[in-house]
C-alpha cells in the first residue's frame, strides 16, 4: 500500500498543500466508470496530490492502477454490507491519514459513505455515473454527478441540489493523428466514408440500431465496431449484419484514440446513457458525431453544431443523418472542427481535475 507516515490533521497544514485521497470502485470489468477513475488519478497526481486505489484487486482498473505506479490496496467490496471490507477501508483511511474518500458507483458510495462516519478529518463524496444512480449516496458528504442528467435524476428522487455538482468527464487528446497510415492497416479505401463506433457489446449501447440503419441505406458509407462481440448481444448484432462486407468487426481495441482520425464520422445509438468518454474522445479527434438524443449525450453532441442527433430506436432517422454527412461533406467538416473546439473549452482532463480538486477542498472547509 506504499508508506504510511504520519501527519498532522489536514486543518492544522496550509490549505494548498498536496491531499491525501483514497479512490473507492468496485470494479471487475472494464467501462466508463474505471476509465475516469484511472485519469482523475493520474491527473490528480500530476497536480502533486497522493492517491491511492482501493477495490477489487483482480480487474482492468486495479492492474492498470499498478502499472501506471498507484499504490493499491484490496477490498472485497462483496455486496452493499460487507463488514470486513467496511472496516478494513475504515482502517485504511485513518492509518494512511486520508483528507478525501472518494467513492465511484453505488457501491464505491455506500462503502466510502459508510466507513468515513464520524472519521476527524476524512470527507467522503462520490460520484454518480448513471442516470439510474439514486440509492446509497446519501452518507457522502457531497456528489459529483458526470451530467446535468444524472443530476436531474438524483434531484428527483430527492437529494439537494446543493448537495450535487457536475462536472464532465474531461479525456486527454490522443496521439499525433496517423489518417493515412491508419486507414491502410485497417484496408480502408481512399474513397470510403468510414463511420466508427467503439463499447461494449450490450443492448444499451445500440449496435443492432447502426447495423440495421446501414442495411436499409442507400447512400454508400461502411461501419467499423469495435468492441468484444462475445456477449449474447454480440451474437445477435453478428448475426444481425450477416455478411455485408460494408461491416466490419475490429475486435477489443486498446488503441481506440489512435484509431479515430482514420474514420470520417462517429455514431452512437445508444438506449441510455450518462455521459459517454467515447464522445469526448471523437470530439478530440474533430470527428462529427451522430448520436441518439439520451440522458447526457445532449450535454455534449450540440444537434447542428457539433453533431446531430436523433430519437433512439429509429435506425432510419440514423441512417439519415449520417446519409446527410456522406452527402454533405463540408458540413461533416464543420461539425468536427467545432466538436473539436467545444472540447478544448469544456472537456478537457485539465478542467475536471481542477474542478474536482476544488470541490474536494471546499468540502473539507466546509467540514471543518
Amino acid at each position: 500500500m506504499g508508506e504510511r507516515r504520519p501527519l498532522p490533521p489536514w486543518s492544522m497544514v496550509a490549505p494548498n498543500r498536496p491531499m491525501r485521497i483514497v479512490q473507492v470502485l468496485h470494479s471487475h470489468g472494464y467501462g466508463g466508470a474505471e476509465r475516469h477513475a484511472l485519469t482523475l488519478m493520474q491527473g490528480l497526481r500530476e497536480q502533486g496530490h497522493e492517491v491511492l486505489y482501493a477495490g477489487p484487486q483482480d480487474g482492468w482498473l486495479a492492474q492498470a492502477c499498478r502499472s501506471a505506479g498507484f499504490s493499491t490496496e484490496g477490498l472485497r467490496m462483496s455486496g452493499l454490507f460487507d463488514l470486513p471490507s467496511y472496516l478494513k477501508l475504515r482502517r485504511l483511511l485513518q492509518d494512511w491519514r486520508a483528507d478525501i474518500a472518494h467513492g465511484h458507483l453505488v457501491r464505491g458510495a455506500q462503502y466510502v459513505g459508510l466507513a468515513a462516519t464520524r472519521l476527524p478529518g476524512v470527507t467522503a463524496l462520490c460520484t454518480a455515473h448513471a442516470t439510474t444512480a439514486a440509492k446509497h449516496m446519501r452518507r457522502c458528504r457531497h456528489i459529483i454527478a458526470v451530467s446535468d442528467a444524472v443530476k436531474a435524476n438524483l434531484v428527483r428522487h430527492g437529494y439537494p441540489t446543493t448537495g450535487v455538482t457536475v462536472i464532465h468527464n474531461g479525456m486527454p487528446p490522443g496521439p499525433p493523428p496517423q489518417r493515412e497510415a491508419q486507414r491502410a492497416a485497417l484496408g480502408i479505401r481512399p474513397d470510403t466514408f468510414a463511420v466508427f463506433s467503439a463499447g461494449r457489446f450490450i443492448r444499451d449501447k445500440g449496435q443492432d440500431l447502426m447495423v440495421r440503419a446501414l442495411r436499409q441505406s442507400r447512400t454508400r458509407w461502411s461501419l467499423f465496431l469495435a468492441g468484444d462481440t462475445a456477449t449474447p448481444f454480440g451474437a445477435e448484432v453478428r448475426a444481425l449484419a450477416g455478411e455485408d462486407p460494408r461491416i466490419r468487426f475490429l475486435g477489443y481495441r486498446d488503441d481506440v484514440q489512435a484509431l479515430l482520425p482514420a474514420f470520417d464520422a462517429y455514431v452512437s445509438a445508444s438506449r441510455r446513457e450518462a455521459f459517454p468518454l467515447a464522445l469526448v474522445e471523437a470530439s478530440a479527434a474533430a470527428l462529427p458525431i451522430v448520436a441518439t438524443a439520451v440522458g447526457g449525450v445532449p450535454e455534449l453532441v450540440v444537434d447542428g453544431r457539433t453533431g446531430l442527433l436523433v430519437p433512439t430506436e429509429d435506425a432510419a432517422a440514423l441512417n439519415g443523418a449520417l446519409s446527410r454527412l456522406v452527402q454533405e461533406r463540408q458540413l461533416a467538416q464543420a461539425l468536427g472542427q467545432a466538436a473539436h473546439a467545444q472540447y478544448l473549452q469544456r472537456f478537457t482532463v485539465k478542467q475536471m481535475v481542477e474542478r474536482t480538486a476544488a470541490l474536494y477542498r471546499a468540502q473539507m472547509e466546509a467540514k471543518a
